[in-house]
């Protein structure tokens, strides 16, 4: 049995191990960490401190090169985030954790690799070396060696070496932290810091592989530097216990939430209102409303994007953001004829309009003797404590790659984009039984799992690809690598990718199934029981996205900020018309303290409310108009909750949660109108002796909401009037 070296244990190594028995080949893993998971192996250093990256010595289980923060959750959903024929539990969250996505891994390693493959653990392979064979195509033939394999056992620090028939490269994209050339000798850490004089305030810098928990910068004043999906989420994160939070973009980037709305028209009849019509919203994780086929498949990837394509994926992402991003600090891209970057965060916007993040535009450009950051266009950013520079990583193949490999490869360290030509970003015609598995930015879980078919397939001479087709993918990587303006992936066409890729595994066989034109990794396999099961868990999770259950929590994120108010309230007796008028927040509380001990306890202080319940405070300030001559102030406070499938509403008095006033139930159905689309809440409560009916209909554009309208009909032994409230944005 032809032996083929695997370096790395993370996602694409284990896909990669467990295609390759399928093919017949015996893999044997190398890694340098003491488990697999790679990049989803739970730390298990202390919240406050973290051993070096390059430290060989560190004796924890950490993956070596980079790791994820305490809290974090993946930004595509489990449905994207899965291999092809290993489905999640149903127990497991939408969008995993850390912890949920090892565990993942590890049953996925115990089903199907434990028993079948070498693992070797705490070893780092130092040199990959090509012999001097005659071999014919891509295929491994006849068992003989086609690569020297050498490694340092970190335990030992013993170094061995031994002869492989292949080899597969899966240490992927992210494998080394990258830090701006300036920084890439400014080593100073707390330690440091403290042990110099008290003069010295130059801030620490850390890399965001290194950041592990906002525990471990509480009071400190933090400046996080990108605008990647990291960069917005660990500033998020830090705005929990930071004194300050500076968040510093060197570009704008779409931010789209975790959960998308979609809508779907139910045409009414030809007496209703020409301009508008019912329409029935479905709640979806973003990954399943965006990677959607637009052609049968296999869909032809698209490479290269000119303006007006770029155009268009700007106004499509500007109509589902709504004005929501426009009005924020950070604002909305501006050069609308280059590709869009989107970036995935619940949190980021609203915390940047609450004033709890600040944003800086430019780039970090240096440090002043006083420790101040320099960035672009003459800005200064003083008393920083710590920079998170988000900043990205570099695949660091020289490394281990013998210089040979990597000439043939055109590799070039310095480009972070498209570092090396590969067919398919997975096999070169040069390195026969050499293949790459995880070289990819992007959606990957899906993409990796279909790498690793080809990889096996052409090596254990199952698949058989052309020179002709494989000199024609070579000839689409140097043409992405020669692109510009540069995308944020290098492959822009996520469902004409996966088609390309299994159009060679399955020779047109493939997809078995694809509910509502939905790509994901399940679709791409052969078993039609497999792509079953997924399509059933499709339904059910746009059922659950349409039965009301995530209404109130789109609703609440879709209200937040500043509106003017005008109430009308009409008393039905005398049809006497009372106004108020004035202004309103609607703003998230701005600091938790230690959790209660009673979660529910109704008169538990706002400030100490569990994050979970996502609280947001309702402040009226405005003036009672009893007759024109007749005016007075008057303000007033709601805490609203979002509870199952309920927005309820609570009085506030004395900065405490009082008894609640209103439970809020969503209708099925919305109301679409040329610039936007209503949906409607409605509760009947008994206040004592008085009956409250209330209409609670919002307006939402995009994501954000852009008109509240609340009516109160209310009937008691000594009350009979119906209050209008209308809202509109600041």
């Amino acid at each position: 049995m032809i032996e083929v070296a695997v370096i790395g244990a993370g996602t694409a190594g284990l896909v990669a191990a467990r295609h390759l028995i399928n093919a017949g080949l015996r893999p044997t893993i190398f890694e340098a960490a003491k488990t697999i998971g790679g990049a989803w192996t739970p730390s298990s250093s202390s919240a406050f401190s973290r051993r070096s990256a390059d430290d060989d010595s560190n004796p924890s289980n950490d993956h070596p090169a980079r790791k994820m923060w305490f809290g974090m959750h993946t930004n595509l959903s489990k449905y994207t985030c899965r291999f092809s024929d290993w489905p999640w539990s149903e127990s497991a969250s939408t969008f995993p954790s850390v912890e949920e996505m090892h565990e993942y891994l590890q049953s996925y390693s115990d089903c199907y690799l434990d028993a079948n493959c070498n693992f070797q653990f705490e070893c780092k392979v130092t040199n990959v070396e090509q012999l001097e064979i005659a071999a014919e195509g891509l295929s491994l033939k006849n068992g003989q060696s086609c690569y020297n394999v050498e490694w340092l056992d970190l335990k030992t620090q013993i170094k061995a070496n031994k002869d492989f028939g292949g080899v597969v490269v899966a240490t992927g994209f992210f494998n080394t932290p990258r830090l701006p050339s300036f920084l890439e000798n400014y080593s100073k850490t707390i330690d440091e810091q403290q042990s110099n004089d008290l003069g010295n305030n130059k801030p620490e810098i850390i890399h965001s592989s290194e950041y592990l928990s906002c525990e471990a910068l509480r009071n400190k004043n933090v400046a996080v530097i990108g605008s990647s999906f990291s960069a917005l989420e660990i500033a998020a994160d830090l705005s929990q216990t930071a004194s300050r939070v500076v968040s510093v973009v060197p570009s704008v980037p779409w931010v789209m939430p975790r959960w998308i709305p979609k809508l779907e028209s139910l045409q009414l009849t030809e007496s209703s209102d020409a301009t508008a019509h019912d329409a029935t919203m479905t709640i979806l994780p973003v990954d399943l409303a965006f990677y959607r086929r637009t052609e049968p498949f296999p869909q032809k990837e698209v490479v290269q994007l000119d303006s007006e394509c770029c155009r268009k994926r700007h106004e499509v992402l500007r109509s589902i953001a709504g004005h929501k991003q426009q009005r924020s600090p950070l604002g909305e891209p501006s050069n609308w004829s280059e590709p869009p970057f989107v970036a995935i965060s619940d949190e980021y916007l609203d915390l940047t309009r609450e004033g709890r993040i600040e944003v800086v535009h430019g780039r970090l450009t240096g440090l002043n003797e006083d420790g101040s950051l320099c960035i672009s266009n003459s800005q200064t950013i003083e008393n920083i404590d710590t920079v998170v520079c988000c900043t990205g990583y570099t695949p660091h193949l020289h490394n281990f790659l013998s210089p040979s490999i990597l000439e043939k490869l055109d590799y070039d360290p310095a480009d972070t984009f498209s570092p090396l030509t590969l067919a398919w970003d997975v096999l070169h015609p040069s390195l026969p039984g050499l293949a790459f598995c995880g070289m990819y930015r992007g959606p990957y879980m899906g993409v990796m799992d279909l790498q690793a078919r080809l990889a096996a397939g052409v090596m254990s001479g199952g698949l058989s690809v052309d020179e002709y087709t494989v000199q024609s993918a070579l000839d689409t990587a140097q043409l992405i690598r020669k692109t510009s303006p540069r995308a944020q992936f290098p492959r822009i066409d996520y469902p004409g990718y996966m088609d390309s890729l299994a159009e060679l595994c399955f020779g047109g066989k493939c997809p078995t199934h694809i509910f509502g034109g939905m790509v994901v990794p399940s679709s791409y396999q052969l078993d039609e029981e497999i792509s079953r099961q997924c399509s059933l868990e499709l339904q059910k999770e746009i059922l659950r996205g349409q039965d009301g259950t995530r209404m109130p929590k789109l609703i609440l994120q879709a209200i937040l900020g500043n509106w003017t108010y005008d109430r009308h309230i009409v008393h039905m007796q005398t049809q006497k018309v009372e106004r108020v008028s004035g202004t309103v927040k609607y703003t998230k509380y701005s600091r938790t303290s230690p959790q209660s001990t009673k979660e529910d306890d109704a008169t538990a202080p706002i400030e100490s409310r569990n994050l979970h319940e996502n609280p947001v405070l309702y402040r009226e300030d405005g003036l009672f108009e009893l007759t024109p001559t007749q005016k007075f102030e008057v303000f007033r406070e709601y805490e609203y909750i979002s509870k199952y499938d309920a927005l309820e509403i609570y009085f506030v008095e004395g900065g405490k949660r009082a008894h609640l006033f209103l439970s809020l139930k969503f209708v099925p159905e919305t109301r679409q109108s040329d610039d936007g689309y209503w949906v409607k809440a409605t509760s009947d409560h008994l206040c004592i002796k008085d009956l409250y009916s209330a209409d609670f209909r919002v307006k939402l554009d995009g994501l954000s909401a852009s008109e509240i309208v609340i009516k109160y009909r209310v009937v008691g032994p000594s009350k009979d009037y119906e209050s209008t409230t209308v809202l509109k944005p600041l």
